[in-house]
């Protein structure tokens, strides 16, 4: 019997070894420890520039800015969802650009970007048929309470792998925007 014990625990300890490594080789292996997620943003510069420029060179050239997109920008599907600070989300919520806030629906309730719909993370299965009236080509900006919250980094990448290939994720949130006196409804 001691014998029998000692086989199987040859047998269990080989099988770890060879589903350990097989799934380190596999690409869609599974990660043992999660890796922090590294936000690409909107102006290519990282976070910690706070005179980050917003516009492109040539909307600086001109004279007259456009409210709306321009055709390159309408036209361009992202490789991820990127982050963007509040003056460019602010730009885009005057372009009238969805807003999504996902944060939860009692959070949402006590008031929101004005024009916001709530598609909590947790939850968000739920919020299907919402998302089914949602164009796939149409821009979205995800949001939630600010740079310490990752929800709105979670719906991003969630809406993104459901095929909205136009996601940004407002990376200051409810917080910058409140604080800025911007447009808010309960």
């Amino acid at each position: 019997m001691n014998i029998n014990l000692i086989k199987i625990s040859w047998i269990i300890l080989v099988s770890i070894l060879i589903s350990l490594v097989y799934n380190h080789f596999n690409p869609k292996g599974l990660n043992f420890i999660r890796q922090e997620r590294v936000l690409i943003w909107e102006d290519s510069s990282d976070s910690d520039n706070s005179d980050n420029e917003i516009l492109s060179e040539e909307d600086n050239n001109n004279s007259a800015q456009t409210d709306e997109l321009t055709q390159n920008e309408k036209n361009e599907n992202l490789e991820q969802p990127k982050a963007i600070k509040l003056d460019f989300a602010y730009k885009l919520f005057n372009q009238n650009v969805k807003f999504i806030d996902a944060r939860p629906v009692e959070e949402f309730a006590e008031g929101h970007i004005k024009g916001a719909i709530n598609i909590p993370f947790y939850g968000s299965e739920e919020y299907e048929s919402v998302l089914n009236k949602i164009p796939k080509d149409e821009y979205l900006v995800t949001y939630c309470d600010g740079d310490d919250c990752d929800l709105s980094i979670l719906l991003g990448d969630e809406l993104f792998e459901k095929g909205y290939k136009k996601v940004y994720v407002f990376y200051g949130g409810w917080n910058d925007w409140v604080k800025n006196n911007y447009p808010i409804e309960k």
